[in-house]
């Protein structure tokens, strides 16, 4: 079963994604910043991370730095599920590894469970 690490400090937003992938068949992992979800990439490694950007702390370019930086997780698959939209961030999101960049107020669920089941390797429905 392929597992899912949902980073956004919107704690209705990352339950509501948890939820959903659960239910699509996935495990799921949450994390309210980038810190919390490096603590949790310490204890287990995920499939695919679902991850914010606009989050306090630590945020989700932050935390993309940190994970080009260190030799396990540089290669884990990224979609990003945010509401900033501008050029510079998309680009700088892709220089930094993320295989999807969806907008929050324009992505389809749909969408989203396509790219993490094409992201984890995952054969699920």
């Amino acid at each position: 079963m392929s597992t899912v690490l949902v980073v956004d400090d919107e704690s209705g937003t990352r339950h509501a994604l948890m939820r959903l992938l659960a239910n699509e068949g996935y495990e799921t992992v949450g994390a309210g910043d980038g810190r919390e979800a490096l603590r949790a990439l310490e204890a287990a490694t995920p499939d695919v991370i679902l991850l914010d950007l606009m989050m306090p702390g630590m945020d989700g370019i932050e935390l993309l730095e940190a994970l080009q930086r260190h030799p396990d997780f540089n290669a884990l698959p990224v979609v990003v599920l945010t509401a900033l939209s501008d050029t510079h961030t998309v680009n700088r999101a892709r220089q930094l590894g993320a295989k999807a960049y969806l907008v929050k107020a324009s992505f389809s669920v749909a969408e989203m469970l396509d790219h993490v089941k094409q992201y984890s390797g995952a054969s699920h429905a």
